[in-house]
């Protein structure tokens, strides 16, 4: 004997609650293990040892930690001078990849801060420049100078009507790098490293 319209409907509903259920515990248990995972990766701030060449870093400042939570130490600088061209002000600098489920939700972070005072921090989109250029010039006056490999034009910002470059390599001496040759462009009014401000 067949099942009725209300009980076939009932077995579809049923089934539906149990798929949906199975489904969503395995999603919680994937980004759990992925969580793991990122705890025991090179850079991790328990490590104190960077992702790239193995640097060893101090305890990162309370300050950082809050702002860029389970991130992972890539590059680590200490004793140098600011991205923010202050000759007088010596930072140690961390690059920190922030944690995220997915790809689109990570990103480098430039943590400046200052030996004398951990409170003192300054953050920074490690990967990408801010750009003015003069008057005359145009985006494809600037793509022209810029290779491939190193650099990208990813959009302009709306407000300052700079354009906004991304940098391949970004370790603190890479970042230092990029602005000192951008600021020596010609056709640059101005360059600056790309503020960022936590979330929390």
């Amino acid at each position: 004997m067949g099942l009725g319209k209300r009980e076939r409907r009932f077995t579809i509903a049923i089934g539906l609650i149990i798929g949906v259920t199975a489904s969503s515990m395995l999603v919680r248990h994937a980004l759990k293990v992925k969580d793991e995972q990122a705890s025991q990766k090179p850079g991790n701030y328990n490590s104190q040892h960077s992702a790239v060449g193995n640097v060893e870093f101090p305890s990162l400042p309370e300050m950082v930690k809050k702002a860029v939570p389970n991130g992972i130490v890539v590059f680590y600088e200490a004793n140098r001078t600011s991205v923010s061209n202050n000759p007088n002000q010596s930072v140690n600098s961390w690059v920190i990849e922030t944690s995220g489920s997915f790809r689109s939700e990570r990103l480098f972070i430039l943590a400046e801060v200052s030996p004398n005072d951990p409170r003192d921090v300054k953050f920074y989109r490690a990967s990408e420049i801010y750009v003015g250029l003069k008057k005359a010039y145009s985006e494809d006056d600037l793509e022209s100078l810029l290779t491939e490999e190193q650099y990208k034009i990813i959009g302009q910002n709306s407000a300052s009507s700079e354009y906004i470059v991304q940098i391949r390599q970004f370790s603190p001496t890479d970042i230092a790098a990029a602005l000192e040759y951008l600021g020596k462009l010609p056709q640059t009014q101005s360059v600056r490293p790309s503020s960022w401000v936590p979330l929390r």
